[in-house]
């Protein structure tokens, strides 16, 4: 009896070492990198020297080192100018002269930054800061997140992360970048900003966004898989507390990072946020510490579940009854139970570890996984280490052991329903001779089972095609290139001319995703209606006679006759006020798309009709190929349509260029339609209005 406890305890000691040493590993590595950065590039004195540095080529820098900073602290305290390293919580990092901050107050941060000269935008990513702040570059107010106060009754709390942007061309750039807080146990920048190129930022942000709605859809998704499979066998509760367990990490990673629910729910307030951020911790805990015990209640005894319960319900008592301040500023109290409750649950499974219980081995290793994530976001949160919010990750990885130990579960069934078939067989021809009634029973039971281990191949083979696609879906788009790479790495392409076309063909589906991303990134813009146009007053017949030029010669050597037509000179002499470098983008994807669905031999033709009186100019562009299903007209202007017989323009492209085409039009306030032709063919219009002396813009709006 002593070996069963003494050696499951001695298993415990062991996990607790593995992960200690894993988090001193991921603290001292944590360390060098910022260290490595700090180097590379970092502020003194209020000054950050970036003249040698191409911010296009080297890509996102980030601004850490010391900033000039300004302290306000409590009403009546008098406020203090100097030096302070960011990233860095007030409460832990003391200003250049060694004076302590207390957490709650107003810091006014200032930083020079020296760069060359950048034909662009320049952007600064600024993530979540306590608790409020707002933005200054060069002197100019760029972005702001709740309301800035010297007090907590002036200053309204809120986290968001943000972009501010700004032209690169001046040599010097001054931020000043106002943080108060009142309202949370601390105050502060925990993490770093990041400085780059407009498409970097926004490339990171949708990384990072991307990322957070896929492992939130995956944790939602499989918390609703699992309430099902609750619903169909209510007696496994286990699988209830598993789907709350990742419902909860679900809403607490909805309420940090990039603020999920905040985009969802844009009137949802920074302490609401709180309130669910801190519960569903607590929560979060407590259903995966039941759901362990539920699966090995002689390990874990329910006694000591109950006291969890009781704990954890105080302290969401304590979240939802209290001011943020307040329950914030017990974070101590939740830490200690999650930490105390995740050890204790590793006990419990080395247990059942020892005396080999169904499924152990996984579960421990998912457990100890989840438990190693939950330590680094402790110290992340703390301020303890350079690092990022890991939970729902290890909650994932936890999840893939359970849906194995799920699999070994199916596949022992499988083994002992067949044994059992057999078993069942043999006994009932034994004693079919003897009681026919028995006989019966035996018979039933064995189809019972027969379709027992059918609904158990349906459930295996959904749960498969849903692990499958969610596998492809993530897989697909590296897959060909790691195939390549591992090609070139281990040596199996090694005549010079073969790599060098591999090479190639890597560098060909590069420049394919680059050119779909700068694609996504212009439809963006142009859809936000950011893109910069430059408008200019152009003649239809002087436009009319430059595509024909431009045009005319390649497609005449392609066999297509191409011709354009117009009403009279007279009506051809209006004029529109257009971006010719757009609008020869959008005419480039209606004749390239046109010749790619006309046969030698066919007409393309532009055809010019002015209605002064209505104020418009239709321009078609007309052409005798195989025209388009009636079906898809509605739908070849959409995002990544994709249909063999349908007239996408950016067949083989990024599946973007006719959405782009009509954003650029409506852009001009004009319209983008297409139809067929009466005769065959089809007819791309586009409609643009007249420029008359009382649309006559000045000369600030021309270039907007």
């Amino acid at each position: 009896m002593l070996g069963n406890i003494t050696h499951p305890f001695r298993v415990g000691i062991r996990l607790v070492i593995v992960l200690g040493t894993v988090v001193a590993l991921l603290l001292s590595i944590s360390g060098c990198n910022a260290g490595e950065k700090e180097e590379t590039a970092s502020a003194a004195a209020g000054v950050l020297d970036l003249r040698g540095r191409a911010v296009e080529k080297e890509g996102l820098l980030p601004l850490n080192g010391e900033w000039s900073f300004e302290w306000h602290g409590e009403e009546g305290e008098t406020p203090k100018e100097g030096t302070i390293q960011v990233p860095g919580l007030w409460g832990q990092t003391p200003m250049g002269d060694g004076t302590k901050l207390t957490s709650h107050g107003r810091g006014v941060y200032r930083l020079t930054i020296l760069h060359s000269p950048f034909d662009g935008l320049l952007a600064i990513r600024i993530p979540n800061l306590s608790t409020a702040y707002r933005l200054y570059v060069d002197g100019n107010l760029q972005i702001s997140r709740g309301v800035v106060g010297d007090s907590a009754q002036t200053t309204t709390p809120y986290q968001l992360p943000a972009i501010a942007y700004f032209s690169g061309l001046a040599e010097k750039t001054e931020l000043v970048l106002e943080v108060a807080n009142y309202h949370h146990r601390n105050g502060g920048i925990r993490t770093e900003l990041q400085l780059g190129t407009l498409g970097q930022v926004q490339t990171l942000r949708y990384q990072l966004q991307s990322q957070e709605w896929v492992v939130l859809g995956a944790l939602l998704a499989i918390g609703f898989y699992h309430i099902g499979l609750f619903v169909l066998r209510r007696r496994e509760l286990a699988n209830l507390f598993l789907a709350l367990l990742c419902i909860g990490i679900a809403c607490r990673m909805g309420t940090i990072g990039e603020g999920i629910f905040a985009h969802w729910i844009p009137s949802i307030t920074w302490t609401f946020a709180m309130r669910i951020e801190y519960s569903a911790f607590a929560l979060s805990t407590l259903f995966g510490f039941t759901y362990y015990q539920k699966m090995y209640p002689d390990e874990i005894p329910s006694g000591l579940l109950k006291l969890a319960a009781g704990v954890g319900g105080a302290l969401v008592l304590l979240c939802l009854s209290l001011p943020a301040v307040t329950f914030s500023g017990c974070v101590a109290a939740y830490q200690a139970y999650v930490v105390l409750l995740s050890f204790a649950c590793l006990f419990g499974l080395s247990r059942a570890l020892y005396r080999r219980r169904e499924g152990a081995k996984l579960a421990t290793v998912g457990a100890a996984a989840l438990v190693l994530s939950v330590v680094n976001d402790i110290f992340f949160y703390n301020g303890w280490l350079r690092s990022f919010d890991l939970v729902s990750f290890g909650m994932l990885f936890l999840v893939l052991m359970n849906s194995f130990a799920i699999s070994h579960r199916f596949s022992m069934t499988y083994s002992r329903a067949e044994q059992m078939k057999v078993e069942l067989t043999e006994w009932n021809h034994s004693l079919e001779e003897r009681i026919a009634k028995r006989t019966e029973e035996l018979q039933k039971s064995y189809m019972e089972l027969e379709v027992s281990k059918s609904g158990l191949e349906r459930m295996e083979q959904s749960r498969r095609q849903l692990i499958s696609n969610i596998s492809h879906d993530l897989r697909t788009p590296i897959t060909l290139l790691q195939g390549y790479l591992e090609a070139l790495r281990d040596g199996v392409i090694s005549e010079p001319q073969h790599r060098d076309r591999t090479v190639r063909l890597m560098l060909t589906k590069v420049e394919g995703l680059n050119g779909m991303i700068q694609d996504l990134f212009e439809l963006s813009m142009l859809e936000a209606r950011r893109m910069r146009m430059n408008f200019e007053p152009t003649r239809l017949n002087e436009w009319r006679d430059r595509l024909c030029a431009e045009y005319e010669p390649e497609l005449t050597e392609k066999g297509i006759q191409f011709g354009c037509e117009g009403t009279d000179e007279e009506r051809m002499s209006a004029t529109v006020l257009i971006d010719e470098h757009r609008m020869d983008r959008v005419f480039a994807n209606l004749i390239y798309n046109a010749v790619r669905h006309t046969p030698q031999g066919g007409n393309i033709s532009l055809r010019f009709g002015v209605a002064p009186s209505e104020g418009y100019v239709d321009i078609d562009v007309i052409d005798s190929g195989t025209g388009i299903r009636e079906s898809e007209l509605p739908l070849i202007f959409d995002r990544f349509y994709n249909s063999n017989k349908s007239r996408h323009s950016s067949s083989g492209g990024s599946g973007l260029g006719l959405s782009i085409a009509r954003e650029i039009v409506e852009t001009h306030r004009g319209e983008l339609s297409a139809r067929n032709g009466e005769s065959g063919g089809s007819i791309f219009t586009i409609r643009l209005p007249l420029l008359t002396e009382e649309s006559m813009p000045d000369a600030e709006q021309i270039t907007s």
